[in-house]
């Protein structure tokens, strides 16, 4: 028996046969199933514990920098930044309403009902 001969044997004893295309697929779903549930409870761990990290790193980098920087920040300072934000809220506040006012539609004016007085000059006058 020569190399090639020995090949091809080795390739048709290692593929599958099967009785149907039917069976294949069927053979072949149980065998995709059974293996993704071998792998499923180590990607979830995986999963699990990537998420636990970044949650965990975030919370703690976020919390250290705000108390860091407040321990650095002078009490007057804290302050006057506190005062300042609420200058802006009350800012924002009346600029809020004033566009809301000039939003609103304007009332038609007490003359006539149908009558529209224009205060126009004519031209050359």
């Amino acid at each position: 028996m020569n190399e090639e001969e020995h090949n091809q044997e080795k390739s048709a004893e290692s593929t599958p046969q099967f009785e149907s295309f039917s069976d294949a697929v069927r053979q072949g779903r149980d065998r995709a199933k059974s293996r993704a549930q071998e792998a499923a409870p180590k990607l979830k761990s995986l999963l699990a514990e990537v998420v636990y990290d970044v949650a965990y790193g975030a919370a703690y980098g976020t919390s250290f920098a705000g108390t860091f920087a407040s321990e650095m920040v002078p009490g007057p300072v804290k302050r006057q930044v506190t005062k300042g934000a609420e200058a802006g809220k009350k800012a924002a506040r009346r600029a809020k309403e004033k566009a809301q006012e000039a939003m609103k539609p304007k009332e038609p004016a007490a003359a006539e009902e149908g009558v529209i007085d224009i205060d126009a000059e004519p031209a050359g006058a």
